[in-house]
C-alpha cells in the first residue's frame, strides 16, 4: 500500500518491547491506540504461527519482519494523541504529512531507531475503507488489546485491490492462528462482521473473495514447497473455506445489489495515492 520502506534495523523482540511500551504509555494517559499491519497478526499470533511468518520470509529471507509500526487512533482524541507523541514520549512529528494529511493520518519518528510510526486516524482508507466508529459503544478500537480486533486485522488485508506476498502471508498467519466464527471474540476471526463488511459494498466483497482464493493458493504452493505440513494446509483451508462461505451466503444490501450489476466495467476501487 506504501512505497517500500527498509526494514526495523532492530530485532523483532526488540520492536515487540518497544511497541507494546508506547501503546501502554499512551493507555495510561488515557490516549486509545492500537496496533495494525502484520506487526499486529505477528503480536496476536502462538509460536507456531510466528515461526510460519517468520519461515515464508515476508520481507524477504533473512531480513527483519517489518518495516514500520502502524497505529489506530481516534479522530475524537487528535490533541491528545499529538501531545502524547510531541511531549510525553518526545517521538519528531514528520511535519509535512501531519500538515497535508493529519485529518487522516499522523506520522512520527522512533527517536533512537527512526523508524516511522503510522497513526490512522477513524478510519483505513486505501483501496476500500475501514471504519475504526467512534469511542465508546461503537468503537472498534476497544475490541482488543494492544492490537485491532482479529475480524478489523483480516480486513485491513484484504480491502487491498492489489496485493502482495507479505500480505497473503499474514492471513496465512491469521488463518492458521485463528478459527472463523460468527461471534465476536479476542482469539477468533469475527466471521460475522467480515460478512457484513462485504455485503454492503460489493467492490469490497469483489476483492477480498479474490484475496481469499490467492491467499488459499499461497497455502497450496507452501504444501508443495514443504513450508507447511498437511495438518497445517487442512486448517488453513477450512478457515478460509468457512469465511468464503459466509461472505457468499451473507443477504446483501440493495446498496451492493445495485453495484454488483455494474460489475468490473466500472472501478470498484480507490486508486491509493502514495505519500
Amino acid at each position: 500500500m506504501f512505497p517500500q520502506r527498509p526494514p526495523v534495523a532492530i530485532s523483532d523482540e526488540e520492536f515487540l518491547r518497544e511497541s507494546l511500551s508506547l501503546v501502554e504509555s499512551a493507555k495510561k494517559e488515557g490516549v486509545v491506540l492500537r496496533i495494525l499491519g502484520g506487526f499486529a497478526v505477528y503480536i496476536h499470533s502462538n509460536d507456531e504461527c510466528r515461526r510460519l511468518q517468520k519461515k515464508l520470509g515476508r520481507l524477504g529471507e533473512g531480513k527483519p519482519s517489518f518495516t514500520d509500526l502502524d497505529l489506530a487512533g481516534y479522530n475524537k482524541q487528535w490533541k491528545e494523541i499529538n501531545r502524547f507523541f510531541s511531549n510525553s514520549i518526545r517521538y519528531p512529528a514528520d511535519r509535512e504529512t501531519n500538515a497535508l494529511y493529519g485529518g487522516r493520518r499522523l506520522v512520527f519518528f522512533h527517536p533512537k531507531y527512526r523508524y516511522p510510526v503510522d497513526v490512522f486516524i477513524d478510519k483505513l482508507e486505501f483501496s476500500h475503507t475501514i471504519d475504526f466508529g467512534k469511542p465508546g459503544k461503537d468503537g472498534r478500537l476497544e475490541l482488543d488489546y494492544p492490537t485491532l480486533n482479529l475480524a478489523d486485522l483480516l480486513l485491513e488485508k484484504l480491502q487491498i485491490h492489489q496485493i502482495n506476498r507479505k500480505d497473503l502471508i499474514d492471513m496465512l498467519t491469521l488463518f492458521l492462528g485463528h478459527d472463523v466464527r460468527d461471534v465476536s471474540s479476542v482469539e477468533s476471526i469475527d466471521g460475522g462482521h467480515v460478512a457484513r463488511t462485504l455485503s454492503d459494498d460489493w467492490g469490497f466483497w469483489y476483492d477480498a473473495c479474490n484475496n481469499l482464493g490467492l491467499t488459499r493458493k499461497l497455502a497450496e504452493q507452501s504444501l508443495s514447497e514443504g513450508s507447511i505440513s498437511e495438518n497445517q494446509f487442512e486448517v488453513i483451508v477450512s478457515r478460509i473455506q468457512e469465511l468464503i462461505s459466509m461472505a457468499y451466503s451473507h443477504e446483501k444490501t440493495s446498496a451492493w445489489k445495485t453495484r454488483a450489476k455494474v460489475g468490473t466495467s466500472k472501478r470498484w476501487f480507490t486508486e491509493v495515492s502514495e505519500l
